[in-house]
């Protein structure tokens, strides 16, 4: 209550105070007086001249600290023994103390503004909501930001706000010290380890917003750095620190990259492969390959992508070996900077069949490739047989399931009846089916333009889905398990028949059904002769519209051009001289 009252008296705008004379000492750990004695003799003889008026903020506070804070630091830290030194009095007053610091109307020595800290850092550390741990951050914020660094010792500020964990109060004392050590130019060894602790302060923020901000800060730090001892190493502790900040943001750390190691590429990425099994290599190179990179920032990425060699890419195919092997074919079939046979080893060494097939037929090997490729799709196809049989469809709802195709009988079971853990099943023998079909597109040419390969890959991709219901053994399995796998092998069988339109022409097909499996029953071979018939019928369909889109626009623009030619011009003037009268618009008299 006594504070509440002094408080109104010192913010009381009627109330005029003495300025004081004196130089405080804020060097000096406990001199409480802000005036000499000397000065006090003055003031006795000016006594007439004062009348009226009170004594400065900064003699109030000073007498009211020299009895209330303990002149032993350790107990005020932990017991007092008379009322006044009470831990409740001194937290009142260390708070009393500290709104007029920041108001800027006081002053006060480094143990006093310490004390100051501590209470605010408890209140901090022992607040359970973050919200009032925000409003202490930004207390001790606001405190920092009012004094001058020379009021406190840094050091010890520094540990504390640090073992509290108050991350952003602890970056401004970090920052000061690096910036005055900028302006004076020394070369400091200390001046690379606030550089580190500043990152760390950012890195360690709760607001995912705000640790992005480092980004901004080591650019200005290491941009705004004259080429000494000093900013050598500071771009060495930026180096440490770049797998902390890749894991932050992989594209605003490649961004960074660009603008200040574009040089030292090589020496970045080496150093990138740390205990961490490569994954931030990992990130690093696929922001600049992926085109994430370029995609955010056309200037850096093709500067990183143009800078980076064969090795890296090879060293890029390495680490999605084995960290993503589903990446891997997309990679090789969109990009041409790698050694295939080095490739080929890798991906056989993990076994991605894709990826292999597709080297295969870049080195010319396209019949061993797709062999690969259909070894892959017959394990796939018994491996998702296996799967099915061991789960029980009785209770599955087929209006909450993933349709696998759109166009499928309706009285038949779909594979939206497969259960939701089995549709990455589903999704890997359809990839690797397309991966066949790509193989067959780019070596079987058009139905006009044929390939020595001719339709031949296409029929054996056929043969293998035709007989599919043979090697998997479906008369043996249980109805509804047959029916699910007779539904997802149908679906196949029609987006092979769908790729195969502009490739095979309709009578190498007829040929192919009626040639060589003239000996089977019709009832084998009713669905893909349906889905046959239905695929050229669509593309008949099509093609038609087109002709007859077409004739109408012919007929249209024949008509326009007739009715152009029969149209006159109104003409007003013959050689600049006006005619006495003017044909009717259209030259119709």
């Amino acid at each position: 209550a006594f504070l509440d009252t002094l408080s109104l008296v010192l913010d009381a705008p009627d109330v005029e105070f003495v300025e004081s004379k004196g130089a405080y000492d804020t060097t000096d750990d406990w001199g409480m007086q802000a005036r000499t004695q000397e000065e006090s003799k003055d003031d006795d003889a000016g006594d007439v001249e004062l009348e009226g008026r009170c004594p400065s903020r900064q003699s109030i506070v000073s007498i009211l600290a020299s009895f209330i804070i303990p002149k032993d630091v350790a107990k005020a830290l932990d017991e007092f023994g008379t009322p006044s030194q009470s831990k409740l009095a001194v937290g009142a007053f260390l708070d009393f103390m500290a709104k007029y610091l920041m108001q800027g109307v006081i002053r006060a020595n480094k143990s006093e503004i310490f004390l100051i800290l501590s209470r605010m850092t408890d209140r901090f550390v022992n607040a359970k909501d973050p919200v009032d741990r925000q409003i202490a951050q930004s207390q001790i914020i606001d405190l920092l930001s009012a004094l001058s660094s020379s009021s406190y010792d840094t050091d010890k500020v520094l540990d504390l706000l640090q073992g509290a964990g108050i991350s952003r109060a602890a970056l401004i004392l970090h920052q000061q010290c690096l910036s005055s050590w900028n302006e004076g130019g020394e070369k400091q060894v200390g001046s690379a380890e606030h550089f580190r602790n500043a990152i760390d302060c950012y890195l360690n923020d709760d607001d995912p917003e705000f640790q992005k901000n480092v980004f901004n800060y080591v650019k200005k730090e290491c941009t705004v750095s004259t080429p000494t001892e000093s900013s050598d190493s500071l771009g060495e502790t930026l180096s440490a620190k770049l797998p902390e900040l890749i894991n932050l943001d992989p594209i605003l750390s490649a961004q960074l990259v660009a603008e200040l190691f574009i040089e030292e590429l090589d020496e970045v990425i080496i150093s990138l492969f740390s205990k961490d099994g490569g994954a931030t290599q990992y990130k690093f190179l696929h922001t600049i390959i992926s085109g994430d990179l370029a995609r955010t920032d056309p200037v850096a990425g093709p500067v990183l992508s143009a800078n980076l060699t064969v090795d890296h890419h090879q060293t890029y195919l390495a680490l999605l070996a084995r960290l993503h092997p589903d990446m891997v074919y997309e990679y090789l079939s969109t990009h041409d900077t790698y050694r295939p046979d080095e490739c080929l080893k890798l991906c056989q060494e993990y076994d991605i069949a894709d990826a292999s097939a597709y080297l295969l037929e870049r080195m010319g090997n396209v019949t061993g490739a797709l062999q690969l490729i259909l070894q892959t799709l017959e394990s796939r196809l018994m491996g998702l047989k296996r799967s099915i049989r061991g789960t029980s469809t009785s209770g599955y709802d087929i209006s909450s399931r993933l349709r696998f195709s759109s166009s499928l009988n309706k009285k038949r079971i779909s594979s939206s009846e497969i259960s939701s853990k089995h549709i990455k099943d589903v999704k890997d023998v359809k990839r690797i089916l397309v991966v066949a079909l790509d193989l067959c597109e780019r070596n079987s040419g058009t139905s006009s333009i044929r390939t020595e390969h001719g339709s031949q890959l296409w029929f054996n991709v056929l043969d293998r889905l035709i007989n599919a219901k043979g090697f998997l053994r479906l008369a043996k399995e249980q109805p509804q398990h047959a029916e699910i796998m007779a539904s997802i092998l149908s679906e196949l069988l029609q987006l092979t028949m769908q790729r195969m339109v502009s490739s095979v022409p309709l009578t190498d097909l007829v040929h192919k059904v009626t040639a060589e499996h003239s000996g089977s029953r019709l009832g084998e071979f009713r669905e893909m002769i349906g889905t046959l018939l239905s695929t050229y019928g669509f593309e008949h369909d099509v093609c038609t519209g087109a002709v007859n889109v077409l004739h109408h626009d012919t007929r249209t623009m024949e008509r326009d051009r007739r009715t152009l030619k029969v149209e006159g011009s109104r003409i007003g003037k013959i050689m600049n001289r006006p005619l006495k009268r003017s044909l009717p618009l259209g030259g119709r008299g």
